[in-house]
């Protein structure tokens, strides 16, 4: 196509987008979703391509120790939403910002695009569904400082039956291509059901601040985690 037929064809085109009018642009009534080629399992893989680390790259102070898992617990959900507060507007509770770096413990370097994935109970001691209702449920991805950031609800103590109680956590499922998948959760120094629960760890009990941001009282607290390589990567 010469210039001048590519001019005269971009200016009738935009003179019939104008003169369609918003009308022109609305979605039939009757179209269909485009069929994805991929099955369940591989369209809810997550595939983050990140470019290469800042050569100014931070590296962990001290010992990196290897993060205590724990089992993903019977309440575990797939397909939670991408996002950073992943309580509701107005959710009930003590609102809580968690923040941190995951790491690798074989380069001592910070590791971006990890999936995060979180879930924990209300101020009732209860977990969501997760069959589309996705309260206090989120997923979210590390810079390419390895930050994270998310804010919520703090969780409280609860008692799956009358012989057992469960202090408060946040569970977390961190996911990073070339490192072992590890599932574990986040703990309170403070929590008073903690002597009560077999499975408190201290390693994984961070110790809550108290802060007043804009007249807004909130607690927040830093965990960083700890990937290590899978086996055969390089």
């Amino acid at each position: 196509m010469t210039d001048l037929k590519r001019r005269k064809f971009l200016k009738q085109t935009g003179l019939g987008l104008a003169a369609a009018g918003s009308a022109g642009l609305i979605l039939r009534a009757d179209a269909r979703p485009t069929l994805s080629s991929l099955s369940d399992t591989e369209a809810e893989r997550v595939l983050i391509q990140m470019g290469p680390q800042p050569k100014e790259t931070v590296l962990a102070k001290g010992e990196l120790k290897k993060i205590t898992p724990m089992p993903y617990g019977p309440f575990y959900k797939q397909g939670a939403p991408f996002r950073a507060k992943i309580c509701p507007p107005f959710e009930p509770g003590t609102p809580f910002v968690m923040t941190g770096r995951v790491w690798a413990i074989d380069t001592r370097r910070p590791l971006p695009g990890v999936v995060l994935d979180l879930w924990h109970v209300d101020h009732e001691g209860k977990y969501s569904s997760g069959d589309g209702d996705f309260k206090n449920r989120g997923r979210l991805v590390t810079t390419e400082t390895g930050y994270y950031e998310f804010e919520s609800v703090r969780p409280i103590p609860y008692q799956p039956n009358p012989n057992f109680w469960r202090c408060a956590h946040f569970h977390v499922l961190a996911v990073c291509p070339g490192y072992k998948t590890l599932v574990t959760e986040i703990q309170f120094q403070d929590d008073p059901k903690r002597e009560m629960d077999s499975m408190f760890q201290p390693s994984l009990a961070v110790a809550a601040e108290q802060k007043v941001m804009n007249g807004r009282k909130f607690e927040t607290a830093v965990f960083d985690i700890v990937l290590e390589r899978e086996s055969g990567a390089k």
